[in-house]
């Protein structure tokens, strides 16, 4: 190992594999806008074809480590060619430049090509040079940055930044570049790096946003962006928005326990953070600790419980306005089940139109599922205990019609055929296909796609001899049926079925539970929580 190199100080650099797990990145559109003549530099099989192309009749030349010809050689001639020079830089004066993506400059354990690289490192040294600055050349142009580097280094690295961490790795005392200061003109450096790292297949969706979000900061248009680049705006304006999300959702997302499309969505329902130029409308409070711990509550109910974004969203700022009515009510926030016991039930009060909370003694809950604010009295009302069979039966009356007619529009959104699988899987393991399928569940689905006017036989015939399409749209009314028979029943209590039912006509027919149902959904919730 080269001199002043520690074992230690190398394992202390190296990252987990889950550290440094990527999503691949979406292919990029061909033509971008920007190039740069210090693209041989990049690294990669494109550096590769241009020495495959510029090989021919140069000579062999030493890389300082060994190496003799090839890629290294044909590089060299391709430099002279510009007139410029490669040498030997000592690895410990380079520096990586601060807006590489730093996992770019440590170990990348347990990747076969960072493996590769490494021995090739120890055996032939690096092939292909690098693209450094001076010191004073980035400094005359990012003064800045000068924290950002240190006082010890005199190059700054543009293309290189992997080759240098093996370089290190591999105990090599110096690294091949070339030496050019006009890389800096017109924020060429920023160029050359966004344009070698979106040609990444391992490039973090997240430091993507950061390369865009340097550009926006020298004034460039979400546009503009995209036009420079080569790429769409869409995924411009997707990117950027990942940078208002608390970091450890932005973590969630590298490793995959949520979709950045749902970071994003998150993003744009609940920002977090200063303030950013490309927003098209900053929000009063969203850099405080108040939103950070609105949007992580969002983020559990997306990646725990597969809330949409925009419903989690909605959830979380229910409950923040709930609990500023129960303030301004002088309301105490409890929790019903440790309150009052098995029988909680029993104190729920579904009419409030009447009650003085200042004389009354009522207390509040957050409903779990809506984040709604919910009443309990605390002495059980005398009237209701004694008329709880009637106000049952017409609460569960009042949700029946409620939800049938929001069945109607669930049913006119087909899920995709995917979809549709896991519900007819998920109908099957709880014992609701067979109400599905019943000759009740038929006639509510006929119902459903407003075909009353058919007998039973005639709407079956219907279902077994349309295209796919309508194949699908019946199998899908039924299963709704089904959801709804379930949830009706009124000799059972509430489990999976209904949970699902609930979120589907929630996400996708905008139903608002009633209260009645909010408390179900509830004993349905901590049941599982037991079962667990």
């Amino acid at each position: 190992m080269n001199a002043g190199v520690t074992s230690e100080m190398v394992a202390s650099s190296s990252t987990s594999p889950a550290e440094v797990k990527r999503k691949p990145a979406a292919r990029k559109p061909a033509g971008r806008k920007t190039a740069s003549r210090f693209r041989k530099y990049a690294g990669g099989e494109e550096s590769e074809e241009l020495a495959a192309a510029a090989s021919s009749g140069v000579p062999a030349q030493s890389n300082g480590d060994g190496d003799t010809g090839g890629i290294t050689a044909a590089l060299v001639g391709l430099a002279a060619a510009d007139g410029q020079t490669v040498v030997q830089v000592p690895v410990y004066q380079t520096v990586p430049h601060p807006f590489n993506d730093p996992d770019r400059s440590k170990p990348q354990t347990g990747d076969p090509k960072w493996d590769e690289l490494v021995n090739g490192a120890r055996a032939s040294g690096i092939k292909v040079p690098g693209l450094l600055v001076t010191r004073e050349g980035f400094l005359a142009k990012r003064p800045d940055l000068a924290h950002a580097i240190g006082d010890d280094a005199e190059y700054v690295v543009i293309y290189g930044h992997r080759r240098r961490a093996a370089a290190i790795a591999a105990g090599l005392a110096t690294i091949p570049a070339v030496i050019d200061d006009a890389v800096m003109d017109d924020h060429g450096d920023l160029d050359a790096m966004t344009l070698e790292n979106l040609g990444r297949q391992d490039l973090s969706e997240i430091a993507e946003a950061q390369m865009f979000a340097r550009y926006s900061e020298l004034g460039l248009s979400q546009r503009a962006i995209a036009e420079k680049l080569g790429v769409d705006q869409a995924t411009v304006s997707r990117r950027l928005s990942l940078l208002l999300l608390a970091p450890e959702v932005q973590a969630a997302i590298a490793e995959d326990a949520i979709r950045s499309a749902e970071g994003a969505a998150l993003a744009g329902a609940l920002p977090y953070g200063p303030a950013r130029s490309w927003q098209k409308k900053g929000e009063p409070g969203q850099d405080t600790d108040a939103r950070r711990s609105e949007q992580l509550a969002a983020f559990t109910l997306i990646a725990e419980r597969g809330m949409s974004p925009t419903r989690a969203a909605e959830r979380v700022l229910t409950e923040r306005n709930s609990r500023a009515q129960a303030l301004a009510a002088g309301l105490e926030i409890v929790d019903p089940r440790e309150r009052f016991g098995a029988s909680f039930h029993e104190h729920r009060l579904f009419d409030v139109s009447d009650v003085d909370f200042a004389s009354a003694d009522v207390v509040g809950a957050i409903d779990p599922g809506q984040g709604t604010l919910v009443y309990y009295a605390v002495d059980k009302p005398s009237d209701e205990v004694e008329d709880a069979a009637k106000l049952e039966a017409e609460a569960r009356a009042a949700a029946v019609k409620a939800r049938r007619e929001a069945g109607i529009k669930l049913v006119a959104t087909v899920p995709s055929r995917e979809k549709l699988v896991t519900y007819f899987i998920d109908q099957y393991a709880y014992g609701v296909s067979a109400l599905a399928t019943s000759a009740e569940g038929w006639r509510l689905a006929q119902a459903y796609v407003r075909l009353e006017g058919l007998d039973a036989t005639e709407f079956r015939v219907s279902a077994q001899n349309g295209d796919e399409k309508r194949r699908s749209e019946i199998a899908w009314a039924c299963a709704v049926a089904g959801y709804e028979l379930a949830a009706a029943d009124g000799s059972r209590e509430w489990g999976p079925s209904d949970l699902t039912y609930l979120d589907l006509l929630s996400e996708r027919a905008d139903y608002k539970p009633t209260a009645w149902e909010e408390a179900r959904l509830d004993a349905a919730r901590r049941a599982l929580r037991v079962a667990e």
